[in-house]
């Protein structure tokens, strides 16, 4: 039996219709444990999914982290952009203080900082999405699929 889709999965694929843009696997960061899968985002930070949840690997550090190690910020709040993880699925959106507004809908977040360019984006506990924001990519783990994007400039 397939597994549900989540609210945000739907939003970002215009309702599953849209396949969203994918990534490429990495295996340079050596041992992995079971049943996890890496992709990666900078040079130095790999969204990991380690069974269903997705950590971040700090590979100056070597630490394999769950978001809420990474503190809590608002610098995005009143940030208003375009975003895509589809072909043909772009949406308005929007940080407060708390949420995010993406398309017409809204979702709980806690945004998290990593360094000066990096964005954690936690949204309903178990997905994460990782804002460079030096490129404006966009990586997720969504439902434990990792799937990437862009911000319109």
């Amino acid at each position: 039996m397939p597994m549900k889709k989540s609210r945000l999965w739907n939003v970002l694929t215009a309702d599953d219709t849209k396949k969203p843009y994918g990534m490429t696997q990495t295996h340079e960061i050596g041992r992995m444990p079971e049943d996890s899968a890496a992709v990666k985002c900078t040079d130095r930070i790999f969204l990991v999914r380690v069974g269903g949840y997705a950590e971040v690997l700090d590979a100056e550090s070597q630490m394999l982290s769950l978001a809420d190690s990474y503190p809590a910020v608002h610098e995005a709040d009143g940030f208003k952009t375009e975003i895509s993880f589809a072909p043909g699925v772009i949406l308005p959106t929007e940080f407060k203080d708390g949420s995010i507004v993406i398309g017409e809908e809204e979702f709980p977040v806690i945004t998290r900082g990593i360094g000066e360019d990096i964005l954690l984006l936690q949204i309903e506990d178990d997905e994460l999405i990782v804002f460079d924001r030096s490129r404006f990519l966009l990586y997720a783990c969504i439902k434990g699929e990792f799937i990437c994007g862009y911000v319109e400039v």
